[in-house]
């Protein structure tokens, strides 16, 4: 199956049959009401007819119902953006050495490996270990 198009350009497609007034509306002609090139178009539109690009005599606003449909259905949730790491962040810790010893140690000052480090504590850790890398090349960056 062909790959899901963006709902960008199924929205410039569903405006442009809509607005359109002829009831037969093929590839080609809808390539020039929304200015994408008819074999990109085409494959973009081979998610809902598969044989759109070896058929001329398609119509294309057979499919509508199709599009609109696709519109409807929500897209996939966006991923949460990690929050950045700042200096205050960082303030804490004076090294990597400093962060294992404040957050994998237990009283006895051995490393427990029970515990489980969070997302941020995990994006900390890797800010610290760039800033030691920085530290001992000297501020250059391979």
């Amino acid at each position: 199956m062909a790959e899901k198009p963006t709902k960008t350009d199924v929205k410039k497609v569903v405006t442009a049959l809509k607005r359109s007034k002829k009831k037969v509306v093929r590839l080609e002609a809808l390539s020039r009401l929304t200015g994408i090139y008819p074999e990109i178009l085409g494959a973009r539109l081979s998610y809902f007819e598969p044989m759109i690009l070896l058929d001329e005599s398609i119509n294309c606003k057979d499919f509508l119902p199709a599009l609109v449909e696709y519109l409807e259905v929500p897209s996939d949730p966006e991923k949460e953006r990690a929050k950045p790491i700042r200096k205050k962040d960082l303030e804490p810790y004076g090294s990597v050495t400093d962060f294992v010893y404040k957050k994998l140690t237990s009283v006895g000052g051995l490393v427990d490996p029970t515990i489980r480090l969070s997302d941020d504590d995990l994006a900390i850790l890797k800010r610290l270990i760039e800033n030691e890398q920085k530290k001992r090349r000297g501020g250059k960056k391979r």
